[in-house]
Order: C-alpha cells, then sequence, then structure tokens
C-alpha cells in the first residue's frame, strides 16, 4: 500500500510541475493577436494615415505624387448561375481580388513571425474605384458578416478580397 501511495504522490508531482512549466511558457510567449492590434492600431491612426488620399504608387516620393498607384486584379469564378439569352444578360457569382502597395501601411515582421495583418473594415485603408462597366446588378454577401477580407503585408502590399454576385448585361 505505501508503495502505491508513493507512486501516487510521485505522479501528482509531476503532475503539478508540468501544469506550472506549461503556465509559465504561456505568459513568457507573444500574444501575437494583440501585437498585430497594436501594430494595426499605429499605421492606422488618424495621425499617420488617411484612407482618402491615394498611395504614392510607382512614385519614390510625394512630389511625383501624379503618377499612377498600379493595382493588380483578377477573379475567380465560382459559379455561373443564370444565362438569359431574351435579356441579353448573365448572373456570376465571384472572388475579387486586388492588390496594391501602399507604403505608408509599411511595417515590421518581427523578423518572419508576422506575414501580414488582416482586417474585415475595408473603409480603413485606401480602395481603388473599380467597377463592372456592363453591371445591371451587383450584390455583396454579407451572412452573418461581410465576406471579404483586407490583408496587409509587411512591406506595404494591400490585398482585397470579396465576394460578389453580379448580373451582367452580355457585351
Amino acid at each position: 500500500m505505501s508503495c502505491l501511495m508513493l507512486y501516487s504522490n510521485v505522479i501528482m508531482a509531476m503532475v503539478i510541475i508540468m501544469c506550472v512549466e506549461a503556465s509559465s511558457r504561456k505568459s513568457k510567449s507573444t500574444n501575437f493577436r494583440q501585437v498585430e492590434k497594436k501594430i494595426l492600431d499605429r499605421i492606422l491612426s488618424p495621425d499617420i494615415y488617411d484612407s482618402q488620399i491615394r498611395p504614392l504608387g510607382t512614385a519614390l516620393n510625394e512630389s511625383d505624387s501624379d503618377e499612377s498607384t498600379k493595382v493588380l486584379v483578377n477573379l475567380f469564378v465560382r459559379s455561373f448561375e443564370k444565362i438569359d439569352d431574351v435579356k441579353m444578360e448573365f448572373s456570376i457569382q465571384i472572388t475579387f481580388r486586388q492588390q496594391w502597395n501602399d507604403n505608408r501601411l509599411a511595417f515590421s515582421d518581427m523578423g518572419g513571425k508576422i506575414k501580414y495583418l488582416t482586417m474585415t473594415e475595408r473603409s480603413k485603408v485606401w480602395m481603388p474605384d473599380t467597377f463592372f462597366r456592363n453591371e445591371k446588378e451587383a450584390k455583396f454577401h454579407e451572412i452573418i458578416q461581410p465576406n471579404l477580407y483586407v490583408r496587409v503585408f509587411p512591406d506595404g502590399d494591400v490585398l482585397y478580397s470579396i465576394r460578389v454576385s453580379l448580373t451582367l448585361a452580355c457585351p
């Protein structure tokens, strides 16, 4: 009986030591969500960033601000929902992505530990004025919350992705 008690006491001590070590490791580790929030708060501060002013684009300094901002666009066709040959229109659902550089949003990646920052509020960053020329009707998907994200990369690259349903006139 005493051997069994000694064995259970040893196991209990080992469990306590493991729990103490795990909790001390947790307190020493960095909470990257909080770090990401602090970075976003800093780079999007009204003193530093104005979402109504377009990025410099290919210009190297503000005196050359007439240079264009290069926006890369791609889309993934999720489905063709309807083709109407009488009305000369079709409906599709797409994932629409745009990418550009905004050097005002550059940040330190903490030695490669932060790949990108993700936001769901597109109004906080400058957005290109993109439109579909033959659009008759458009709908953004907002079930529970909007189906979009904005990723900001350490070099200031911004990736905007959104799910859209469109009814388009045939060209």
